[in-house]
């Protein structure tokens, strides 16, 4: 089944260019293209496209507005933000806007067509860069809020298993429970009771807080794309989502 898309960008060269970009995809057509919001909501309407690329500066109403004018009248569609801008604050209102993925402009071919896949399956996804301001967003407000227990002085070091450290890695290069079930041949349930095991051990509720701790503390890993799951985006910026 191919993935229509929708490219919404007020510069023709660009809408011109990822449709040849995504055209020479075979599992993704490119069902329309425009140039401003009133033309997005007219084509949402007419090709009923599987995912929208949309930008979000645009002359008149812009793309976070236009997001949200999309869902609001047909929920099923998914949009992904191909833009610019990294300032957590236009992260933050696109994220609210109820998009799925956010991605900066100088995307490869390779991730954007990977990026397209798994939103269409169902996973939300952030750029890096993007990713890294949004850990850096949680991490203040975590200070205000105290939703982290900070580690008192006089407490060890965390200590985790090896297997721990394992799942760690997968979570912090933004692999899923099946993902990680798959990397690291466990069961899935038993990814579940290593999670659990790591939440306890660095003091955290969910996924999104114990990648910001594994950061902090050095436990990194390079990947080009982070995936947030739902309740991770509703944690950091305050939307009713379902837990796992």
């Amino acid at each position: 089944m191919l993935i229509k898309i929708l490219i919404v960008d007020d510069h023709p060269m660009v809408r011109e260019g990822l449709s040849h970009m995504l055209n020479n995809c075979e599992e993704i057509t490119v069902a329309g293209s425009c140039g401003n919001s009133e033309e997005a909501l007219a084509k949402a309407h007419l090709v009923d496209p599987d995912i929208i690329l949309m930008d979000i500066k645009m002359e008149g109403i812009n793309g976070i507005e236009t997001a949200k004018q999309v869902l609001a009248q047909k929920p099923g569609i998914k949009v992904i933000f191909l833009t610019i801008f990294e300032d957590t604050e236009s992260i933050r209102l696109a994220m609210q806007s109820g998009a799925a993925g956010y991605l900066l402009k100088h995307v490869s071919r390779h991730n954007l067509i990977d990026t397209i896949k798994r939103v269409y399956s169902g996973e939300t996804i952030i750029d890096q860069s993007v990713f890294r301001q949004i850990v850096n967003d949680y991490t203040r407000l975590s200070k205000k809020h105290t939703d982290i227990k900070p580690l008192k002085r006089e407490e060890e070091p965390v200590e985790l298993t090896p297997r721990e450290q394992e799942i760690l890695r997968h979570l912090v290069r933004g692999l899923t429970n099946k993902e990680i079930s798959t990397a690291t041949n466990l069961a899935v349930d038993t990814v579940k009771t290593h999670l659990r095991n790591i939440y306890r051990k660095l003091q955290v509720k969910n996924r999104t807080q114990a990648i910001s701790r594994a950061m902090k503390s050095g436990r990194n890993d390079t990947e080009s794309l982070f995936v947030i799951e739902n309740h991770g985006i509703a944690d950091i910026y305050g939307h009713n989502s379902n837990t796992e």
